[in-house]
Formats: structure tokens, C-alpha cells, sequence
């Protein structure tokens, strides 16, 4: 989609992202107003509920996993590509498989139990990086501090 992910973009549209024009000039792409970041959240929301309308669990719903369009579409996907390109965002528990701990919620990560529930636990860290402009959840503790 033309905005790349959900993630890049918020950071590309906060209170401090600054771009280079020209190789001289600094200039805002603009901030998200509350409006837009609830329309971004809204269609998230509206995403997940159909998805559980079809009984299926997410189980990696962050920003990272959302891609942006022409008027600020956003939709929902799943891609392998973002272990590779968001790696610190994921941690290896206990010798098994690398988990977005920091989008999950006691239960999940404990006894690997998913649910509809758990995708609302992440929806809820969702609106944490909407409101942040893209800032990884409890950014300032090391992987091993958020368990």
C-alpha cells in the first residue's frame, strides 16, 4: 500500500519527524491530528471484529502488521518479512519460538494460550503506538524487563 507500514508512518507523521528536502531544508510531513488517529484505530478495530466473526486469533496485532493507503486506509496483515524487519520487537522465551512479547498479553505469554481476548489485549497496545506516534510499547525497559 502506498504509506508502507502503520508503524513507519506514525513515526514519519509525529511532533518531532523531520525530513530533508532538497538535501538542505527541514519540513514536516504533518502531524496526525486526534480525528485521523481515531480513523486509524477505528478501521483497526473494525478489522478485528471481522476477523473474529470468523473465529480467526490474530496473534501478532501491532502496528508493524498494518499497512496504510490513499486516505488513510489501513488494513490488517500478517507478514513474515516484519520478524526480519522489526526484530528487537520480538523475544525468545525460554528457548522457544521468537514472541511480540510487548504486544501480548500475562496469559499468552505464560501458557501460549490465544485468544479473541488476547487480540484485544494487543488492540489496546495498538492504541498506545497510535497515541505515541509509533513508540515501541514500555521502549524504555530491555525485552527481558517487560516478562
Amino acid at each position: 500500500m502506498k504509506h508502507g507500514d502503520l508503524n513507519k508512518f506514525l513515526r514519519a507523521h509525529g511532533p518531532d519527524a523531520l525530513i530533508l528536502v532538497d538535501g538542505q531544508s527541514l519540513q514536516t510531513n504533518g502531524e496526525l491530528g486526534l480525528s485521523q488517529m481515531l480513523h486509524i484505530a477505528t478501521q483497526i478495530a473494525a478489522g478485528m471484529m471481522y476477523l473474529a466473526s470468523q473465529h480467526f486469533v490474530h496473534r501478532d496485532l501491532a502496528t508493524r502488521n498494518c499497512l496504510v493507503g490513499n486516505g488513510l486506509l489501513v488494513k490488517i496483515g500478517d507478514f513474515g518479512m516484519s520478524r526480519d524487519i522489526y526484530s528487537t520487537d520480538y523475544y525468545r522465551v525460554g528457548g522457544h519460538t521468537m514472541l511480540p512479547i510487548r504486544w501480548m498479553p500475562p496469559e499468552s505469554i505464560m501458557y501460549r494460550k490465544f485468544t479473541t481476548e488476547s487480540d484485544v489485549w494487543s488492540f489496546g497496545v495498538i492504541l498506545w503506538e497510535i497515541f505515541t506516534y509509533g513508540k515501541q510499547p514500555w521502549f524504555q525497559l530491555a525485552n527481558n524487563e517487560v516478562l
